[in-house]
């Protein structure tokens, strides 16, 4: 187990240090452009864009960290930091809706702020855009893979820069329209959707750390149910964060079984578990004697004992 961890936290790194550079790159083509052409927009968006990259940092010291196996001091592993950094994720984007709602407020006081770009701005800003969501997207998909709460928050944050990066594209064009104002509607509704993200990020970590139920008892208790030897469960409860999760549950078993018999019970009913919920690491199992005359699971004739 603490081997398939360091790997697991091995991929994670791999993943970060892929999109740290490209977020790099990305941040300073903006920056150099911004600077080539006086754009303060463009070179803000850049600056902005650096976030990522810090970001991708922070997660580079969380997945370490949070890869570690378990030791005395930590019998449970270091999850829990990844799950932090992650929360650093959700921070950040709360920050960056507090940016744009207060660009855009700046732009209805002075629209005469609003940029005016040349189409190389339009090829700089669209090829950068490309990058981002690809990062958005592989970050998503590798998140998923490898169970990582931080490269799932870490592509909220990228696709929320996606969005920044449009509503520079958009201002641009509705100016050119003649719709200055309607910059200012489209600015407030990615800043709410930014917020929104962030506050998802915050709440989903924050519940994992707060040892939220991490699978639904019912799922649990379905499979339970169909372990050899189990009457009945009761006191099903789980927590962890993706890849890590813990649960622990009493089972009543059949009042005929020896000690021995029991423990294989036990271990069947961990197995059962853990083949039919992804993400189960440890399952914690006390065993009680059914009632007498209750039903229970038939054990199969010549089914191995397990001591």
């Amino acid at each position: 187990m603490a081997n398939a961890e360091l790997e697991r936290g091995s991929q994670v790194r791999r993943v970060l240090l892929l999109t740290l550079g490209l977020n790099v790159v990305v941040a300073g083509a903006k920056v150099a452009y911004g600077f080539a052409a006086d754009s303060l927009s463009i070179r803000a968006d850049g600056f902005h864009s650096l976030t990522d990259a810090s970001n991708n940092l922070v997660g580079l010291v969380g997945a370490y960290f949070g890869s570690r196996p378990a030791d005395e001091g930590h019998p449970y592993g270091h999850e829990k930091v990844e799950i932090l950094a992650a929360g650093v994720v959700g921070l950040s984007l709360l920050g960056m809706a507090y940016e744009v709602l207060n660009g855009a407020f700046t732009r209805l006081r002075f629209p005469e702020q609003a940029p005016e770009l040349d189409a190389l701005a339009f090829v700089v800003l669209g090829l950068t855009l490309l990058v981002n969501v690809f990062v958005a997207s592989y970050e998503r998909r590798m998140g998923e893979r490898l169970n990582s709460p931080f490269l799932i928050s870490d592509a909220l944050h990228t696709r929320s820069d996606v969005l920044v990066t449009l509503g520079v594209l958009v201002t641009t064009i509705l100016v050119k329209l003649g719709y200055p104002g309607l910059d200012t509607f489209a600015a407030l509704a990615i800043a709410g959707f930014i917020a929104w993200a962030g506050v998802g990020v915050l709440r989903s970590n924050l519940g994992y750390l707060a040892d939220a139920r991490a699978v639904d008892t019912t799922v649990v208790e379905r499979v339970v149910l169909s372990v050899p030897g189990v009457a009945s469960t009761h006191k099903i409860r789980t927590r962890g964060s993706p890849g890590a999760i813990h649960i622990d549950l009493h089972i009543q078993i059949a009042r005929h079984l020896n000690t021995v018999e029991g423990h294989a019970v036990a271990h069947w009913v961990s197995d059962a578990i853990k083949g039919a919920v992804p993400g189960v690491r440890d399952v914690l199992v006390h065993t009680e004697p059914a009632a007498p005359g209750q039903p229970f699971n038939p054990i199969p004739a010549g089914e191995p004992r397990r001591g």
